[in-house]
């Protein structure tokens, strides 16, 4: 993936046209903004690798982009990469010449996704998104009145309703294991679990604290058990490693338009091959078998490619698979490092501050890009997350405890910037 200097560049315009965009539509846009100092000021002593790849992000040139727990900001090469084939998809949308191309187009993420996350191909099937991977593997089970199902204190909505949901409808038991820091994960899961627990569910990145969880451990313990682990990855996929295969869970449910910078509607779910045959197919249609007549008579995909159904956009997964080469070109190792690098120094700033509070883990093993602060007494979360987002363009998250602001820090993000964002804090606080 050759880029040149000048196709990396985000002209000023486009910034000039946003502007002008966003008042037609009614979008905050403050004057201060129009003035504000340029983003690639804000490079500082940043790495020349850091500052290519921010050259090739069009969110770095328009705001301080902290919020890549909620939606990462794609680069070029993927924009252009959908906006291709969605082109030449529609020069014959039924003609097998374009059909045939895109087909391989989304094939191609299978391999991508086993390369970056540590499984093998077979074990991949793509989704649309984390929850309809979660809901995958729920929705396998046969659950009785009774049975339980385990997941943390820290969890999104994409798991807590489908757990809310088995306990309405089936009379299914909703257990929680705390996981903040300090908590002993897996003695507290060990400590919860009954005869009738059929599912462990939980985040491997918490979304509320960054930590990651000893998922390896709590899987070694829980196979023990004979009591499957579902990974919600939302968080974990492009911020912290992933090898599914020594990770030793049995699903691992990710997205594709978080840390992994792809587009919104991508997504997968990770199933440990020896238990395939196990996990029976509950959403089914067009596309999940390998074979069928009309007798009624079918086979499923021997993979995978079972739990996958229905029309999906397929230009928009080759952009996904574009995200996986663009990632994997800079290299995962880097990115990994990076990220860890920039959490740490955040870290130590906020505990030097007489202000804020450190909320996230400090410690290596458990902390990830994901970095939530407290603000100080009588500071409103959301208030702030607000001012930031209108005056600022700076774009942070607010959390379910109203003083905790969650910032995520990406490999392409600087120390400047993070520094930037606490002068604010500091002068709003």
């Amino acid at each position: 993936m050759t880029v040149s200097r000048n196709e990396l560049s985000w002209p000023r315009r486009s910034f000039l046209k946003t502007a002008s965009l966003a008042g037609l539509l009614g979008i905050p846009f403050s004057s201060s903004q129009a003035t504000a100092t340029p983003m690639k000021s804000l490079e500082g002593k940043a790495p020349d690798w850091v500052r290519t790849v921010r050259h090739q992000i069009p969110a770095t040139g328009q705001s301080l982009y902290f919020q890549h727990g909620g939606i990462g900001p794609s680069p070029k090469p993927v924009i252009e990469e959908v906006k291709r084939l969605l082109d030449f998809q529609n020069e014959g949308p039924a003609d097998p010449r374009y059909v045939g191309a895109l087909g391989k187009a989304e094939d191609s993420c299978r391999p991508l996704v086993a390369g970056a996350l540590g499984c093998q191909k077979e074990e991949v099937a793509l989704t649309h998104n984390t929850t309809e991977a979660l809901n995958i593997v729920i929705w396998s089970i046969d659950w009785k009145k009774g049975d339980e199902i385990l997941t943390s204190s820290h969890e999104h909505p994409a798991l807590r309703m489908p757990s809310y949901n088995l306990r309405d409808r089936l009379g299914v038991t909703h257990r929680l294991a705390p996981i903040d820091i300090g908590e002993d994960v897996v003695d507290n899961v060990l400590s919860l679990l009954s005869p009738r627990t059929r599912l462990v569910a939980m985040s491997h990145v918490s979304r509320r604290n960054g930590r990651v969880i000893p998922a390896q451990r709590l899987a070694q313990a829980l196979r023990k058990k004979n009591v499957r682990l579902l990974l919600d990855g939302a968080q974990g996929a492009g911020n912290v490693p992933v090898e599914f295969n020594k990770m030793g869970c049995d699903y691992y449910a990710f997205c594709g338009h978080k840390w992994l910078l792809g587009p919104k509607g991508t997504g997968g779910l990770m199933i440990r091959k020896e238990i395939l045959e196990a996990t029976p197919v509950s959403w089914t249609g067009a596309h999940s078998y390998l074979s069928l007549d009309d007798e009624g008579q079918y086979e499923w995909h021997p993979n995978g490619r079972r739990y996958e159904f229905g029309t999906r956009s397929q230009a928009v997964f080759g952009g996904f698979a574009e995200a996986l080469r663009w990632l994997d070109h800079i290299g995962w190792d880097k990115i990994y490092q990076r990220i860890s690098d920039l959490s740490g120094q955040a870290a130590q700033i906020v505990k030097e501050s007489k202000k804020f509070e450190l909320v996230s883990p400090p410690d290596k093993e458990s902390r990830s890009g994901v970095f939530v602060l407290k603000l100080p007494e009588g500071s409103s979360g959301l208030e702030v997350y607000n001012k930031l987002a209108e005056v600022d363009r700076i774009l942070v998250s607010p959390l379910d405890k109203p003083r905790d602001l969650r910032v995520c820090l990406h490999f392409f993000n600087t120390m400047e910037e993070f520094e930037t964002l606490m002068a604010r804090l500091d002068q709003y606080c």
